[in-house]
């Protein structure tokens, strides 16, 4: 089923890949400060893995603007990020040839907070729970802030799945590994211990092959996970979302 309040958009061409950059570099390096941004004086953050990487971008449908990022930084790479952090239990290696890495996982302002620290309802709860007031009210902002990354994560199993890749790695925090299994049936497997990167980070090995088992009936209607910027029309957003 299609999402009716984000879309996710594949950054294929040159211009949606600066958008893409601008985005990182206004969470990352104004927004959080987790990057110096004077390492970064064109105001796009980027580094060496962004040439091997899929790189998704997410719409807000009710405002047009853009609110969310995220890669998968893919097989052709030399080395996968998470191998320069930490060290994955060799139990849990699996052939380089078919694994990618989820990474830079990032949204603006409002729905960065709502992500921070929270167990996010899951994206179909509020169907089924009558509350009244200030308590729905933030509910359905929590419950936003989860469809964005399940849709993010929706784009890259079809990204994996048209370049044959059985396997990611993901070095995150515990609550967002949490959030990540409700919003999609994916077994967060721990990879090894963790390491201090803008607080505590766990390696994490996900089987891709798991997850699109989990969606068959959803991808059974054909309804596609993404559409390519270099397809859209010139009246797409320009501008990074706001606050």
């Amino acid at each position: 089923m299609m999402n009716k309040n984000f879309e996710v958009i594949l950054a294929n061409d040159p211009w949606s890949r600066h958008i893409h950059y601008q985005l990182r570099y206004q969470v990352f390096c104004l927004e959080t400060g987790y990057e110096d941004p004077a390492q970064f004086p064109d105001g796009e953050e980027k580094d060496e893995w962004d040439d091997d990487a899929a790189h998704f971008l997410v719409k807000e449908r009710s405002s047009g603007q853009w609110v969310a990022a995220m890669r998968l930084v893919l097989p052709s790479a030399r080395i996968l990020p998470i191998e320069k952090r930490v060290s994955i239990e060799s139990s849990l290696r699996r052939d380089e040839r078919h694994c990618a890495e989820i990474s830079r996982l990032c949204m603006v302002g409002h729905y960065r907070r709502r992500l921070q620290g929270r167990v996010m309802p899951c994206v179909d709860q509020l169907s089924h729970t009558t509350l009244k007031g200030g308590v729905q009210s933030e509910l359905v902002k929590q419950q936003r802030t989860a469809e964005i990354l399940q849709v993010l994560l929706k784009a890259a199993v079809a990204v994996s799945c048209e370049r044959a890749i059985g396997y990611w790695y993901m070095l995150t925090t515990r609550a967002l590994a949490k959030i990540a299994s409700y919003v999609l049936p994916m077994d967060m497997q721990l990879a090894g211990p963790p390491c201090a990167h803008r607080g505590e980070r766990y390696p994490f090995l996900v089987d891709v092959g798991q997850v699109m088992r989990g969606l068959m009936e959803e991808l059974s209607h054909g309804v596609p996970a993404y559409r390519l910027h270099s397809e859209l029309d010139a009246a797409m957003p320009r501008v990074v979302g706001g606050q």
